[in-house]
């Protein structure tokens, strides 16, 4: 009967640790795109690009509010 309720356990653990694995899988996931993300606006600001960017927002607003 020990053993049994030792079995019992030991299953519950590791069917509650493989749930566990996706949802930790996915803040990954997540963390991963942020990281990404995060790559390409440094980019686009260590480039300069930004100031032709904001510039041609700058102008095009210019133009529609006049």
């Amino acid at each position: 009967m020990q053993n049994l309720k030792l079995l019992k356990a030991i299953v519950e653990r590791k069917n509650r640790l493989r749930r566990g694995a996706d949802e930790g899988q996915t803040v990954f996931e997540y963390l991963g795109i942020i990281v990404i993300i995060a790559a390409i606006i440094a980019a686009i600001i260590g480039s300069g690009l930004a100031n032709t960017i904001a510039t041609a927002i700058n102008t095009l607003l210019g133009n529609i509010l006049d």
